[in-house]
């Protein structure tokens, strides 16, 4: 078992914080009872006894309503715990998704951005746009380079600059959980980054792509590579067993089990709940980024799971369909 790391006063405020969030976290229960409802008029009102109230604005009917009300006060909660932490490094793990989606937008000179910008600022997106990728971080910029160059020819409409933004996105999610210099954050985040990245590469197959792009574009990710790169050598998934270590590789074989039109989300449900099976752990921490990563992580599960069971009353899913796909909770 990793220990937590001590002593760290100069996150006690965030942490501090973080003992009173903790507790308008919903919980797995809630969101079984709220995949249960019959009509999605009654969201409205059940959500107003959480933590989404301040957000909730009265007449939100829609997906994109809903949508943007989930996001608002995920981004607030998250930029909150951000301004009270001694680095933004935690914080950015969880924003840095939407400062990639945002990126490739500005590639493609297609602004507005979909997100608030995070990591990359304005600045330097707008250079982006303007075709100079100098603004940005040491870690993303060559791979932005490497999209830009083909940007407006062969790339562009083609699967290739997803893959070498994948790749930038997962390498940089390494760097900041390493620069934490917290061992469970540091193996929560690597064993993140391989099941990401596993679950990439499969899906590329089952799509009919060759990896030989991943070969060349994707890595070095800085977690595994090794694995990742004879994963990639081998172009049969029935393979991969004996290859992936750790309790990943234990719920990419159990996958292996269930009917191939269902192997993929059972695997990405199962490491999914493993990961935050760890990081409950991090409740045990005083004052460290682990405390402040775990209860992240719990408000991104919350934002997938409302995500989840909104859509799917709005669109009348059976409940019998989405309880399956809810992930456990952090509380």
């Amino acid at each position: 078992m990793i220990a937590l790391t001590k002593n760290q006063h100069d996150w006690g405020f965030a942490c501090g914080r973080i003992s009173a969030l903790e507790g308008q976290l919903m919980t797995y229960d809630f969101f079984l009872s709220l995949v249960s409802l019959e009509h999605p008029d009654e969201l409205f009102h059940r959500l107003q006894d959480t933590s989404l109230r301040e957000w909730i604005v009265p007449g939100a009917v829609s997906w994109e309503d809903w949508s943007t009300v989930i996001d608002t006060y995920v981004h607030n909660r998250v930029v909150s715990l951000s301004h009270d932490s001694p680095t933004p490094a935690v914080s950015q793990m969880f924003t840095l998704a939407e400062d990639y989606l945002n990126l490739k937008r500005a590639i493609l000179n297609q602004g507005p951005y979909l997100f608030p910008t995070n990591v990359f600022g304005e600045e330097a997106l707008g250079s982006v746009s303007g075709g100079d990728p100098g603004r940005l971080p040491d870690i993303v910029r060559p791979s932005a380079t490497v999209v830009m160059s083909g940007a407006t020819g062969d790339m562009a409409g083609t699967s290739l600059m997803d893959i070498v933004l994948d790749g930038a996105y997962l390498r940089h999610y390494a760097a900041l959980g390493s620069s934490l210099q917290a061992p469970l954050v540091t193996a929560w985040v690597e064993e993140r980054v391989v099941g990401r990245a596993l679950l990439m590469i499969w899906r590329a197959l089952r799509a009919g792509q060759s990896l030989k792009a991943y070969q060349q574009y994707f890595l070095p990710i800085g977690c595994q590579d090794g694995v990742l790169s004879d994963l990639m050598s081998t172009s049969d998934p029935q393979a991969w067993g004996a290859m992936v270590p750790g309790p990943v590789g234990d719920f990419w074989r159990e996958s292996q089990q269930y009917p191939e039109s269902e192997q993929i989300a059972r695997f990405e449900l199962a490491t999914t709940n493993h990961l935050t099976d760890v990081a409950r752990r991090t409740k045990l921490q005083t004052a460290g980024p682990e405390r402040v990563a775990g209860y992240l992580w719990g408000l991104w599960i919350e934002s997938f799971n409302l995500k989840l069971v909104i859509s799917g009353l709005l669109n009348r899913i059976d409940a019998e369909i989405l309880k399956p796909r809810l992930r456990e909770c952090y509380v």
